[in-house]
């Protein structure tokens, strides 16, 4: 009788043997396929911390073509996206592709998550796009040491492809109005970048221009070095009247007799932010990023 539950115990643990060997062997077919499609876009993402900072390293191509790798990085939530670009060989593509399959990246892809994970904390990820399927693989995971030596490969090899300077650019500047309980989000205008700080950051006290905006302060004289002025403004829009001296919110379109300049633009909901607009009374001020 013992001897049977013997048999009846290998047998069990062979069809678990030979069934956890065929999961891998399907995982590792599903892999190679996939890796045997074009390699679009590879990139490896750090985020999560308290500080709402992050930092994502990308190979892609751009509007033409052109293998580029892109670099976005801010230190902190309230920081300005600053996008770092730089001309690599396509032979980059190759690369990667040959360390995805030398240490089984797409196998890694499928393992589970640790138990222990870290909360309010940066981490970090590997992302794989083909042309025919995508996979990513998360520090997160439980991964043999081989796996995670060519996680951490990718991390570096990308990483050694920022030669030289690059060409940097910086996210626009954002001014933020907090309007009975909404934060209404406005992009400043290129030539306006940094000018009015010490404008818009003070309490002031506003009122109506006429039945088409809100008059956020008088008697001012931004900078207006490089910028152009027009006679028509739309609802959302935060402009400049240089003849009156006044920095004047939207909330309908407007016409002027004369010139204005535009410096600031509501970003999104303007048609349900506008009517909180139309109600401002009373002492307001916006930060500025």
């Amino acid at each position: 009788m013992k001897r049977k539950w013997v048999i009846v115990l290998c047998i069990l643990l062979s069809i678990v043997l030979i069934g956890g060997g065929a999961a891998v062997m399907i995982t590792n077919l599903i892999g190679r396929t996939v890796l045997c499609d074009e390699l679009e876009s590879c990139d490896v993402s750090t985020g999560g911390g308290m500080l709402g900072g992050y930092r994502e390293v990308r190979l892609t191509r751009d509007a033409d073509g052109n293998a580029v790798l892109r670099i976005r990085e801010k230190q902190t939530h309230a920081d300005r996206e600053i996008t770092t670009q730089y001309p690599v060989a396509d032979a980059a593509f190759d690369r990667l592709r040959e360390i995805t399959v030398q240490y089984n990246l797409y196998g890694a892809s499928k393992r589970p998550y640790s138990k222990i994970r870290a909360l309010d904390a940066d981490t970090t990820s590997v992302s794989f796009d083909f042309k025919k399927g995508d996979f990513r693989v998360s520090e997160e995971q439980v991964l043999s040491r081989r796996m995670r030596e060519g996680f951490c490969e990718v991390i570096r090899y990308l990483d050694s492809l920022a030669v030289g300077e690059g060409v940097t650019t910086k996210a626009p500047q954002r001014a933020f109005l907090l309007l009975r309980g909404y934060t209404l989000q406005f992009i400043v205008e290129e030539p306006f970048d940094g000018r009015l700080d010490d404008i818009l950051s003070e309490d002031r006290e506003v009122s109506a221009f006429g039945s088409s905006g809100i008059v956020l302060a008088s008697d001012v004289r931004p900078d207006l070095t490089g910028a152009s002025g027009a006679k028509e403004a739309a609802a959302g829009d935060i402009v400049y009247d240089a003849q009156n001296g006044q920095i004047i919110l939207l909330y309908a379109d407007c016409t002027f007799a004369q010139p204005v300049y535009r410096l600031a633009s509501l970003d999104g909901y303007v048609q349900s932010a506008c009517p909180l607009i139309a109600e401002m009374e009373g002492e307001y001020y916006f930060r500025l990023d």
